[in-house]
C-alpha cells in the first residue's frame, strides 16, 4: 500500500491566531500606507500585493517547518547556514543605512533582505543542535561554542550594523535558551551569566537616571543617544528625536477607546517615518482604539499561550529550547516595539511581528512558528503514546 503524505498545520489555536494576525496585519499595512501613497492607487496596490506575496511565502515556510524536523539538521549544515547569515550581515554595511542602521541588503525594485531577522530564528536551531542533548563531558564545550557564536552575531548586529533593537532581541533569546539545560557541568557558567545580565540591567537603570541623561545631552546629536534621551523626556526634543514619540502619544489619545474608524488615522499622513512598520501601533490605536489594541493583544496571547505552557510542562531539553526561544522572540519584539512608540523605553526600530510590513520579519516569524508547531505536535504525540501505554 502506498503511504499517504499528511500535511499538518500543528496546534489549531496557534495556527488560527497566526493566520488572523497575518490578515489583520495586511489590512493595517494597507491603511497605514495611505499616508505614503498621496492618492497614488498604484503605489498602494503594489504595497498590498507585495505584502500578500510575503504572507504566502511565510505560510509556505511555516508549512515546511511544521512538517520537517530541522531541529535535528546535520551539524555541517547548521554551520553552513550560520556563516552564510553572518556573511550576509557583514555585507549589509555596504548597502547604506536606514534610520541609522546598516541592516538591509537591497535586491532591486525597492525590495530588501534583513539577515538579522533570520539570524534570530536560526540561533534557535543552533541551540537545539548544541544544547538540546546531554553529551556528558562535551556539554561545557558545546555551551561555550554556542555562547561564542551568539556573541559574534550580537557583536556584528550591534557594532557593525548599529541595529540596537535586533541585538537586544538576539541577546534576550540566546540568554533564555542558554539557561534551559540543567546539566550539572553548566551550573557555574549559567550563574555567572545571570550575574552579568543583572549587572547590565542595573547599568541600564542607572543610565535612565537624571544625572546620566544630563551628561549624555552633550552627545545628543548621536543617533542612538538621541533616541535614548527622547525616551527619557520626549518633550525636551519635540522638534528632533522626540517628535515621533509625541505624535505617537497624540495618536493614542486621539483614538480613545473605539478609534476613528479603519482608514481614518490622521497622523499617518505626515507624522511617522514608517507608519506601516515601526509606528504601525499608533495607526492601529488611532483607527481602532484601545479596543483594537486589546484585540491585537488577545490574538498574540492565544498564539503564544500554548507555546509557553508546553515549554513549561515538557521535560525534554530540546523541546524547552525551541518553545521558549520562539516565545521570547515574539515577546521581546512586542515589548520593544510597544515600549518604544509609547515612550516607555528608547525607540529601537524593531517591527511588531506578523503585523508590521517587511518580508524578512514576516518570513522569520512564520519560520519560528513552524519550529514551535513541529515541537508542539511531537509533544502531543508523545503524550498520546504515554496515555495509551497507561491504559
Amino acid at each position: 500500500m502506498e503511504r499517504k503524505i499528511r500535511i499538518r498545520i500543528g496546534n489549531k489555536r496557534v495556527a488560527i491566531a497566526a493566520f488572523s494576525l497575518l490578515i489583520f496585519g495586511s489590512l493595517m499595512i494597507a491603511s497605514a500606507e495611505m499616508g505614503n501613497s498621496a492618492g497614488d492607487t498604484s503605489y498602494l496596490t503594489g504595497v498590498v500585493v507585495r505584502q500578500l506575496i510575503y504572507a504566502l511565502a511565510g505560510i509556505v515556510v511555516y508549512m515546511v517547518l511544521c512538517n520537517l524536523r530541522v531541529q535535528r539538521m546535520p551539524l555541517f549544515f547548521a554551520w553552513f547556514f550560520y556563516f552564510l547569515i553572518l556573511g550576509m550581515m557583514i555585507i549589509c554595511r555596504f548597502f547604506g543605512q536606514i534610520n541609522g542602521a546598516y541592516a538591509w541588503i537591497y535586491i532591486g525594485s525597492g525590495a530588501t533582505i534583513q539577515p538579522s531577522e533570520f539570524a534570530k530564528v536560526f540561533m534557535i536551531v543552533f541551540a537545539c543542535r548544541l544544547l538540546g542533548h546531554d553529551r556528558g563531558e562535551n556539554n561545557v564545550r558545546n555551551f561555550k561554542i554556542y555562547a561564542a557564536m551568539a556573541f559574534l552575531y550580537f557583536s556584528v548586529i550591534f557594532v557593525w550594523q548599529h541595529d540596537f533593537g535586533s541585538a537586544v532581541v538576539l541577546f534576550v533569546m540566546c540568554y533564555c535558551m542558554a539557561m534551559i539545560p540543567g546539566y550539572k557541568e553548566l551550573k557555574s557558567i549559567q550563574a555567572w551569566m545571570t550575574l552579568i545580565v543583572i549587572g547590565v540591567v542595573v547599568l541600564a537603570l542607572i543610565a535612565l537616571s537624571p544625572p546620566v541623561t544630563e551628561l549624555l545631552k552633550k552627545h545628543a546629536d548621536n543617533y542612538m543617544v538621541g533616541r535614548f534621551l527622547a525616551a527619557a523626556d520626549p518633550f525636551l526634543y519635540q522638534y528632533d528625536n522626540g517628535y515621533h514619540i509625541i505624535m505617537s502619544l497624540v495618536s493614542f489619545a486621539n483614538g480613545g477607546w473605539f478609534g476613528l474608524g479603519y482608514g481614518n488615522s490622521i497622523h499617518k499622513y505626515m507624522n511617522f517615518p514608517n507608519p506601516s512598520n515601526d509606528f504601525i501601533l499608533p495607526v492601529i490605536v488611532e483607527e481602532l482604539g484601545i479596543i483594537g489594541f486589546l484585540g491585537l493583544l488577545i490574538m498574540y496571547g492565544v498564539m503564544l499561550y500554548p507555546i509557553i505552557t508546553a515549554s513549561i510542562r515538557t521535560r525534554r531539553t530540546l523541546g524547552k529550547i525551541v518553545l521558549l526561544g520562539v516565545f521570547m522572540y515574539f515577546v521581546t519584539h512586542f515589548i520593544l516595539n510597544v515600549g518604544g512608540v509609547s515612550g516607555l523605553i528608547p525607540l529601537t526600530g524593531v517591527p511588531l511581528l506578523m503585523v508590521s510590513s517587511g518580508g524578512s520579519s514576516l518570513m522569520a516569524s512564520m519560520a519560528s512558528l513552524g519550529l514551535a508547531q513541529n515541537e508542539l505536535m511531537r509533544i502531543e504525540k508523545e503524550n498520546v503514546k504515554g496515555n495509551s501505554g497507561k491504559v
